[in-house]
């Protein structure tokens, strides 16, 4: 199979496997298969940075909170900022996933890998965002998505090795 013969298979997994897949809201994408989760990182979209996201009645202060796009953002001591790009928004559940836990995590051991629930809690956004990102299990699960969408890029799979 070459590289264009997997491009095209790649390209029809999701649209086959799940009538209301949306590769850029996490709840409503399918079991994870390696083919999916080649397409989710190829045809990834960019977060959802709009000013306003909806409001959610917090069961614990009974308070209206919601997300801000301002956590896609990281500011280090010194000032530098970079950006959280695993940090992923759905709009069907109004929640927060970490994209790459969710595509190469073995163990769901967190609210932020949960298709059914996601991470909702926003006044306890810090500090469990920056936990989360400290966590070796998903500093290994973003090593694992950035080695793989580089091989994608280059052409360095296994299909492209056979």
């Amino acid at each position: 199979m070459d590289e264009d013969e997997l491009h095209s298979e790649i390209s029809e997994i999701p649209v086959a496997s799940e009538e209301n897949f949306q590769h850029r809201d996490p709840a409503t994408w399918p079991k994870i298969t390696d083919k999916t989760r080649c397409f989710l990182i190829e045809h990834r979209s960019e977060q959802d940075k709009r000013e306003f996201f909806p409001n959610t009645l917090c069961d614990f202060d009974n308070r209206m909170r919601h997300f801000s796009s301002k956590w896609y953002q990281k500011i280090h001591p010194n000032g530098k900022k970079s950006f959280r790009t695993w940090l992923q928004y759905s709009n069907k559940k109004d929640s927060l996933f970490c994209f790459c836990c969710l595509l190469f995590l073995t163990t769901k051991t967190n609210n932020f890998l949960e298709i059914s629930k996601g991470f909702c809690d926003w006044k306890k956004l810090n500090p469990r965002i920056p936990e989360h990102e400290n966590n070796n299990e998903h500093q290994r699960c973003y090593s694992d998505r950035k080695t793989l969408e580089k091989n994608l890029k280059e052409g360095n799979t296994l299909n492209s090795d056979l």
